[in-house]
């Protein structure tokens, strides 16, 4: 039996694989780091470790070539596995957007139909078809779907069908069908339907219904569906298998007729409370009810009349009320402290706007057209600074990374250079660990508005540069063409953001298109199937003035650096409506 390397002991930018073309690891996607994102060739893709205590190599192995012959359009790519004397791993491509968990927490008391139906109609054909052939994903749950433009993608198709017993290390325990629960787990596709069911009922009433018993707390009626229709829903979504949906497109089409032709209910309130106690009551137990009902009448009928007692009314109470901060008395500037010691880099809190996002002086080249009005509908916090070298030291040192170099200008409160987006992402993955906060890129929708503050003109501080606003060559710094300059030597924006324009240009979220035609008009990542190169924002010590105006965007490809390029975080406000979460 082989020795292979031991999960655990991986760290980031390891090379994995064969040693002419290897994987680099960029970070990992679980506490287990058995999961990681890494490059090849400079093209992303998900590995997943084999472990030996989980199931048999020669399972591993079988079940990842069988499952890289799945392919339809709402499951995400997996590869044939490589396998060695020393390493034993899976491949599966990166799906980008955001995991369901996180898509859901806009609307916590349910998505309308037309984006449930977005979400899971290509699912269900997906499931519908690969049922067919006795596969199945196995471990359906909010993070192994991601939303890409308001459609749903399940990642990690079938990847971990090998091992002995699926656990809460790899499957949220909320959506374990009971046959999940036995000790000789049996998983067939109606394991899946059971999951999509809650999957969908999570959608419809907001993902804290999943925290609830099913058998006794799912609503007599939803606004948006007839009663037909919800009843089938809730009969679908019995735990035993013999009520699953047989076709989960069936499932889709009743809910789209909604859509379009929707039914007025009519029953009464006490019919819809004999439904609900029929639903989740055992026929035994009704026939018990019953005859004590019937006792319990006789008895009042038959029982001798007595005069009634005086009842004193008890007081009101008034009902607790729970507070909740209002983003107006957030904090503006937060430092928040690491687990591992220091703090994270400070944010400036951005308020909720509407701005026109792209070339609004014609001074633009075409990927900043058509000018368009876009829509953040939450506040965000966003550094004040771009991150400098002492911040991405910090994260390199606590996670084996090798330092950028400095191009011999000096470390500190430079900011940090020579860093792909690979490298800016895996900072953002860190910081949140570090915070228990949610950090990232900022999208290119909060990058500009930011960078605007509110002016339509092509630097926030008019059309033309001046000295002691900007760092770029001929902006009248010292630094103009010869180097970057420390984080702040300029004057700041009225949002309080220090060296939007110039200085170093900056990583942002978003795929590289080239136009703004069909751009999102309501913050979120701009995403594509072919994710070849991502987007720089506001220019840098090295270029010219018009490169760093609020609406200029160049590309590049995700895993080149510069000694121009850096980047900046957002932090993710959760607020109480839960629709802080655009990415």
């Amino acid at each position: 039996m082989n020795d292979f390397y031991d999960p655990k002991k991986l760290k980031i930018g390891q090379n994995v694989g064969v040693e002419l073309d290897p994987y680099i690891l960029n970070y990992p996607m679980d506490n287990h780091k058995t999961t990681w994102v890494a490059d090849q060739g400079g093209r992303p893709f998900v590995l997943r470790f084999f472990q030996s205590n989980k199931g048999k190599v020669e399972d591993f192995l079988q079940n990842a070539r069988k499952y890289a012959g799945v392919k339809h359009p709402a499951i995400t790519p997996n590869y044939p596995p490589f396998y060695s004397k020393l390493w034993v791993f899976s491949c599966s491509a990166v799906c980008g957007g955001e995991n369901l968990y996180s898509f859901l927490g806009k609307y916590p008391d349910g998505a309308p139909l037309n984006v449930v139906i977005g979400l899971f109609d290509n699912i269900a054909k997906a499931l519908d078809q690969v049922h067919k052939n006795d596969l199945l994903h196995g471990h359906l749950d909010l993070n192994s779907i991601h939303v890409v433009n308001g459609l749903g993608l399940m990642t990690g198709f079938g990847v971990h069908n090998w091992m002995s017993q699926i656990d809460d290390s790899v499957m949220d325990a909320r959506f374990f069908p009971p046959e999940y629960l036995k000790k000789g787990q049996k998983r067939t596709p109606a394991s899946d339907s059971f999951a999509f069911m809650k999957l969908l009922m999570a959608a419809l009433l907001g993902e804290s219904i999943l925290d609830k018993d099913f058998t006794t707390s799912l609503p007599d009626t939803h606004p948006s569906l007839s009663d037909t229709t919800w009843g089938r829903l809730l009969k679908w979504s019995r735990e035993n298998e013999r009520h699953r949906p047989k076709s989960l497109v069936e499932v889709i089409r009743i809910i789209r007729a909604n859509l379009y032709k929707p039914e007025v209910s009519n029953s009464s309130v006490a019919k819809r409370a004999v439904k609900r106690y029929v639903r989740n009551t055992k026929p035994k137990i009704i026939v018990i009810c019953t005859f004590v009902a019937i006792s319990i009448l006789a008895a009042i009928i038959l029982w001798p009349s007595t005069p009634p007692e005086k009842i004193t009314p008890a007081p009101k109470t008034v009902p607790k009320v729970e507070v909740i901060t209002p983003f107006e008395a957030l904090p503006q500037t937060l430092e928040e402290p690491l687990i591992s010691g220091g703090t994270a880099p400070k944010i400036e809190k951005i308020p909720p706007a509407t701005f026109i996002m792209g070339d609004q002086n014609r001074m633009g080249d075409d990927n900043e057209k058509p000018p368009h009005e876009v829509d953040i509908p939450n506040g965000f916090y966003i550094s004040k600074y771009e991150v400098t070298f002492d911040q991405y030291d910090k994260f390199a040192n606590a996670t084996g990374r090798e330092l950028p170099p400095d191009n011999g200008w000096g470390r500190g409160q430079r900011p940090v250079i020579n860093i792909s987006w690979y490298d800016a992402k895996a900072y953002t993955t860190w910081i949140s660990s570090q915070t228990n906060q949610e950090y990232r890129l900022p999208t290119e929708i909060e990058w500009e508005y930011s960078a605007r503050a509110d002016s339509s003109t092509s630097f926030w501080y008019g059309n033309t540069v001046k000295p002691g606003y900007s760092v770029c060559d001929s902006c009248g710094s010292q630094w103009d063409g010869v180097s970057s300059a420390q984080v702040g030597s300029q004057a700041s924006n009225p949002l309080g953001l220090f060296d939007m324009h110039g200085n170093v240009a900056e990583w942002v979220e978003d795929c590289y298109h080239d136009n703004y035609d069909g751009a999102p008009t309501k913050n979120e990542v701009w995403l594509a199937n072919q994710c070849e190169n991502r987007v720089l924002r506001g220019g840098s010590w090295f270029d010219i003035p018009r490169v760093g105006r609020s609406a200029t965007r160049y590309r590049a490809e995700p895993v080149l650096k510069a000694s121009n390029w850096g980047f900046r975080v957002v932090r993710i406000i959760q607020q109480s409506n839960g629709l802080s979460k655009s990415e």
